[in-house]
């Protein structure tokens, strides 16, 4: 390494050390920026994980009336089966039923009440599953054809398929918010960076002028600066990164009850290159692109 390399480096630090409070604000600031950036990206992937479970839970189930022949049911499927929208169909017997509610319900009054009338309630019925929430409704007037009618008892309420059309739309909005918020305090914490640069070169005022009278090249003035941002921005996006993985690894439990089963410290290892790229390559962004800037603005003059 040359000795230039070294005394840019040297007065780099050097500076980064001597802003003492200036210096936190600014690194304080970008780390904010970067923080929320990150929370961004995790809510993302929680949405979208949670997005797939309510789609895999919710569906539109016909129960048919009691007695009613396979062939009749089989037939309904094939139909449903060809429709452009329709995702799944399963089948659902009486016995099915039955089963499925005694494995549930086996240490609840719900299954000694089952037990008490001696008989199998249940109806057999078919599971739909769309392509796209907004198409639940589609699938619910089809099911209302005439020719169905004889052999339908009922079709559940295909409104719940709206739960994740009102989460989908609302995860949009809270992106844009969110990517507002990021903007807003990137502009901030330039506009810190940039006025914490700029006092560092008011303060050795004396010494740019000499070395511009003495002929030194403009990226030997702007060095020291470049490091200095840097630094800032290196800081706050180790900070972001460490406390980051710490919240990950303790909210993973209460996180996941909320969200059906995401685990943010699973989602955090399982993207973690992604998210070193997206705090590190914002965070130097910021302290870099800042300290250009102040360092420009003082050389034009």
């Amino acid at each position: 390494m040359s000795k230039k390399i070294q005394k840019i480096l040297k007065s780099g630090w050097d500076n980064f050390q001597r802003q003492g409070i200036l210096t936190f604000a600014t690194l304080f600031i970008i780390f904010i920026a970067v923080f929320l950036a990150s929370s961004l990206y995790l809510f993302a992937g929680a949405i979208y994980f949670l997005n797939d479970r309510l789609q895999e839970r919710i569906d539109i189930s016909v129960f048919f009336k009691e007695n009613t022949a396979r062939e009749d049911i089989v037939k309904i499927e094939d139909q449903l089966k060809a429709v452009p929208e329709v995702k799944k169909v399963e089948y659902f017997s009486a016995d099915d039923a039955y089963q499925k509610f005694v494995q549930d319900h086996k240490d609840d009054k719900y299954y000694e009440a089952l037990q008490a009338i001696e008989m199998n309630p249940f109806l057999a019925s078919i599971h739909i599953q769309a392509k796209n929430p907004s198409q639940y409704g589609s699938i619910s007037t089809f099911l209302k054809k005439d020719e169905f009618q004889s052999v339908i008892q009922n079709v559940n309420d295909y409104k719940r398929g709206t739960v994740i059309q009102k989460l989908t739309d609302l995860t949009k909005n809270i992106r844009t918010i969110g990517l507002a918020l990021i903007g807003f305090l990137s502009l901030i914490a330039v506009l810190v960076t940039f006025n914490t640069i700029k006092l560092t070169i008011f303060s050795q005022k004396a010494e740019i002028e000499i070395m511009r009278l003495v002929g030194a090249k403009r990226r030997f003035i702007q060095g020291p600066y470049f490091i200095q941002g840097l630094l800032c921005g290196l800081s706050a996006s180790l900070l972001a990164f460490v406390l980051f993985g710490a919240m990950a690894f303790l909210l993973q439990e209460k996180l996941s009850g909320i969200f059906l089963g995401f685990n943010m410290f699973d989602f955090y290892k399982a993207n973690i290159w992604e998210l070193v790229a997206l705090q590190f390559g914002s965070g130097l962004l910021l302290g870099t692109v800042s300290s250009l800037l102040a360092v420009q603005a003082y050389l034009k003059k």
